[in-house]
């Protein structure tokens, strides 16, 4: 490429032109604007081999920053973008926030810390980001509140209500609105009613009748004017200008709007506020799973504000939807699930079977309420006049139809109270339906098979096919009014590449590759030792049968002695099989085996499984772990037998039964330990897990805590607590920090850490506030219970995993062999938060598909920690996440948090997956409440032994 040399512009240019597209503006990185103190830039351009070299001199407050930027040009450089444009940054958003930066501002308490600076440190690049500018509305847009009484509480009946007055009271003004069909309408200019308010009734009636009867039900509305939304406002906050100013109003009514077009689309089925999948069968967009589901792709789209900007996300997202169709034959498809009920409960089916008084058939929607129990064959109800009649001799005498399938159970479309029997064959499943409860294991592997792909497929997907099903390319007429419309280019943002810290075993450093290493040759950094061990053995014919247990065992035995982990020979009385029978419960037979085991003392054991059945995993943790004190550590027999691999599978059984025996596998150098070394620390991970969809009612969440113990920070024991159903914060975060500083003390000679960092897993950005009202106090009333005068700095970081950022290499010599970016990437700008403190960071290689950076959002820091040192720290920690040999995709605190709530659902398995365990629902959701609470407490039984309690019995 040419050589084009800009002026005195720092990164992104002050004056000229700078190279490939660095645009002379307002003082780049290095420019000064408001609230900057005496910035002085210098700027070298180096040519040659692909690369531009930025040399940036900032002067700030009297001290010198230097910074060097080399951004590679290479072959990806126009890859994601619409138009074949290059890959430049916008200057003008990197001056903004570097001036903001330079003034830290903030005002209101209490606050989230404001940005410190930008990150410098790794191997700059550029990459894409799936965010698109949006131009703003020029005039003020009005948002009203819609307030329904009766109050419906179904969705869809609601959903109704609004298109009903669409075609009704707004008749000649829907093109000037928008509406989340929920409780609030947006428009673009002020309708013209009254005082502001407006009441009128809406007699209700569904899509397949031609109007209202005498008996439609009547909803009163009323709509309110409750905001008029300053485009100008929400511009200054994202220039810097108004920190104090609360975007959300105004982000909310501007992702109302943009989903006005695809809302619209009799060809897409919009899911909740922001996901939209396309209804015509394609075989690109949709993949058959097992057992009666299809998986549909769609896009998500959200506005998000950023620094100098409004941006649109747009991401690829996928859903399991019910397959349309004949009843009958997706209820054979299905099989004979334990969850049938629950399965169709609330699905909408079509039926024609009933004529006119001119005899045509009538196109009607009914909603399955339950399964009805009885087939039509066997189904009797009172007919009209007082006679016992079965369903198939009604349809037969009243519709003259012979049912083709009387053997399947017929479906109840009425009321718990007041029963209507439907023969499935007689009803349609209505497409576009997305099914809500837990999938099967078979449904979940295709499913993850088929959303697997590559970065450059979901890129292309988005730029084309999902602006255009957003209603963004070309830009949608519906939102001409609002005077609102989307790029259809992917920004460019500035990353870096950190470099990986070596790990550090017994016998020196180990160097990674592509963020991985290996075990061969390796002693942990300190060996665990067991006085006692056994292996239990479970056959049911569905495994390879064990051939030779004895010399397994030894040889494992002699994996770990490698390794450094001293396992005590095995005899023959320490290996114990038991055979698994159809039909009989497994507690049966492990119950006393676990005795056996206790009354020998022993102190682990590894379990053999011959399949990956869930039920008799969680059965094996509940037993080791809260009833009998036992260590247990799992393989499958497949596995554990199969010789190609049998060297590596004991490799990593050795980094189980270490980590489990108070050991330490693997470390980093002082030098990468960075504020570790400064300060002594305790690491802390936190997470709240919840009942999933097919859960009984009351089912408790299950809160875990998580902190270090060593300076390694290899060992991270563990506090567990049931809480209130789906209650996000966690509610005896107290004691749970009490027990692990208690630890920390007993292990660091009576001492107190002077600095406790929290990493934060499971909190949505609405709920940063809650953690700092909710539980920062109760960390620092644990602190003052440990002692009156403790007063640790703490910091705590939320660590973002559902989000849909995503980043694309432009250049292929910094993107992993799948065309994701290399291990080690971290983003600040550009698409990150205005005024907060926030980053994302790719520490891991992904081994397929597409990579999701974790996002890590600082909401309280009293360590003042810079950029450079948060990021370069949590990616280190990355590389210490003791079970395996590669860099994790987050940090091992929170990663542990998330593994000890998931082992926490072991010991309530029958209540979390009750369509598994036959258990039977209460007809009073109260009752059935309390129940299930009690029940899981029971099971619960005080959660881990004490026995296990202090080590890593959850890995």
């Amino acid at each position: 490429m040419s050589g084009q040399r800009g002026g005195g512009g720092g990164r992104g240019g002050g004056g000229g032109a700078g190279f490939g597209g660095f645009r002379g503006g307002g003082g780049g990185r290095g420019g000064v604007g408001a609230g900057m103190v005496a910035v002085a830039v210098g700027v070298e351009v180096v040519e040659g081999g692909g690369e531009v070299g930025i040399l940036v001199i900032r002067y700030f407050r009297g001290l010198p920053i230097c910074c060097p930027y080399v951004y590679r040009v290479g072959s990806f450089n126009a890859l994601r973008n619409a138009s074949g444009a290059p890959a430049v940054i916008d200057p003008k958003i990197t001056a903004m926030e570097n001036q903001l930066v330079a003034v830290k501002t903030r005002v209101n308490e209490p606050l989230m810390p404001p940005r410190p600076n930008f990150g410098t440190k790794g191997i700059p690049t550029l990459v894409r980001a799936n965010y698109f500018p949006v131009a703003l509305p020029t005039k003020t847009i009005f948002k009203y509140d819609v307030a329904m009484a009766p109050d419906p509480k179904i969705r869809r009946v609601r959903k109704r209500v609004f298109e009903l007055l669409e075609l009704t009271s707004f008749k000649t003004t829907k093109n000037l609105m928008a509406t989340d069909y929920a409780k609030t309408i947006i428009t673009a200019r002020k309708l013209e009613i009254p005082d502001d308010k407006f009441q009128v009734e809406v007699k209700y009636y569904d899509a397949d009748q031609a109007g209202p009867h005498e008996k439609s039900k009547v909803y009163a509305v009323t709509i309110t004017l409750v905001q008029l939304l300053e485009p100008d406002s929400l511009k200054d906050y994202v220039n810097g200008l108004d920190p104090d100013f609360d975007s959300s109003p105004a982000i909310q009514a501007l992702n109302i709007i943009l989903a006005k077009p695809p809302s619209q689309n009799p060809g897409v089925i919009p899911l909740g506020k922001s996901k939209f999948f396309v209804s015509e069968p394609d075989p690109r967009n949709q993949q058959t799973l097992p057992r009666g589901l299809l998986a549909l792709r769609g896009y998500y789209s959200s506005i998000r504000p950023s620094m100098g900007r409004v941006l649109c996300n747009v991401n690829v997202c996928m859903t399991a939807f019910y397959k349309e169709g004949n009843l009958a034959d997706l209820m054979r498809e299905v099989g004979k699930r334990s969850d049938l009920n629950g399965f169709l409960k609330g699905l909408r089916v079509s039926t024609n079977h009933i004529t006119d008084p001119n005899g045509k058939r009538k196109l009607q929607y009914k909603t399955i309420a339950s399964l009805g129990g009885r087939s039509a064959r066997e189904a009797t109800f009172t007919s009209d006049d007082g006679s016992t009649i079965t369903v198939v001799d009604y349809f037969k005498k009243k519709y003259n139809i012979t049912l083709r399938n009387p053997e399947i159970p017929c479906v109840n479309v009425g009321t718990r109270e007041r029963s209507i029997l439907l023969p499935p064959e007689l009803a349609t499943v209505l497409p576009g339906q997305s099914f809500k409860g837990k999938l099967l294991d078979e449904q979940t592997r295709e499913m993850i098979t088929y959303a697997c792909r590559r970065p450059k497929q979901n890129a292309e997907s988005i730029v084309g096919e999902g602006l255009s099903i957003l209603g963004l390319k070309p830009s949608s007429q519906l939102l001409n009014p609002f005077n609102l419309s989307v790029s259809t280019e992917m920004v460019t943002v500035p990353a870096r590449i950190l470099p990986a810290p070596p790990v550090q075993y017994a016998g020196g450093p180990k160097h990674t590759s592509d963020a991985s290493w290996n075990l061969r040759d390796v002693r942990f950094l300190k060996g665990g030792a067991a006085k006692t061990w056994a292996a239990i053995i479970l056959k049911d014919g569905s495994g390879p049968p064990v051939q030779n247990p004895m010399q397994l065992c030894n040889s494992l035995q002699e994996m770990c002695r490698k390794c450094g982990v001293v396992l005590p020979p095995l005899t023959a009385q320490s290996i114990i099989s038991v055979q698994m029978s159809m039909g009989q419960d497994l507690s049966t037979k492990l119950v006393p085996c676990f005795e056996t085991l206790k009354k020998r003392n022993v102190q682990i054991a590894l379990v053999i499984l011959p399949s990956q059945d869930k039920a008799n995993y969680a059965l094996i943790k509940t037993l080791g772990d809260v009833r009998f004190g036992i260590g247990t550590v799992c393989a499958q027999s497949s596995k554990i037998q199969n010789p190609k691999g049998q060297p590596q599978y004991f490799a990593n059984l050795a980094l189980k039964f270490n980590l489990k025996l108070h050991g330490r596998n693997h470390g980093l150098g002082k030098t990468d330990m960075g504020f570790l070394t400064q300060k002594t620390t305790m690491i802390v991970g936190c997470d709240v897990t919840h009942p999933s969809p097919g859960s009984l009612r009351g089912t408790p969440s299950i809160a875990g805590v998580v902190a270090s113990i060593d300076s390694d920070f290899a060992q991270y024991p563990a506090s567990l607590r049931l809480q209130e159903s789906k209650k996000e914060m966690i509610t005896d975060l107290r004691e749970m920090m009490l027990e692990r500083l208690s630890l920390w003390r007993e292990k660091n000679g009576g001492r107190l850490p002077e600095a406790i960092l929290v990493y934060r897993d499971g909190v949505s950005e609405g709920q940063f506030k809650t953690v700092l009202e909710a539980e920062l106090p109760r960390i620092r009333e644990a602190c003052v219970k440990m002692r009156a005068d403790y007063r640790p700095k703490v910091t705590i970081i939320i660590v973002g995993k559902r989000h849909h950022t995503r980043f694309y290499p432009t250049d292929r010599d910094r993107a992993d062999r799948l065309g994701n970016p290399a291990p080690g990437t971290v983003v600040d700008r550009g698409v990150t938060a205005v005024y907060d403190y926030d980053f994302y960071l790719q520490a891991h290689a992904g081994l397929q598909g597409t990579t999701r950076p974790a996002h890590y959002y600082v909401i309280h820091d009293k360590n003042g920690f810079d950029a450079d040192s948060l990021q370069t720290l949590t990616h280190n920690l990355c590389y210490l996440f003791g079970r395996a040999t590669k860099s994790v995709s987050i940090c091992p605190p929170a990663y542990y948090a998330d593994l000890v709530c998931e082992r926490g659902r072991c010991y309530i398995y029958g209540l979390l997956n009750a369509s598994d365990s036959g258990s039977v629902r209460s007809t009073n959701s109260d009752d059935e409440a309390r129940i299930n609470y009690s029940k899981a407490v029971q099971l619960w039984s005080g959660g881990p032994h004490a026995d296990i309690r202090q080590t890593m019995y959850y890995l």
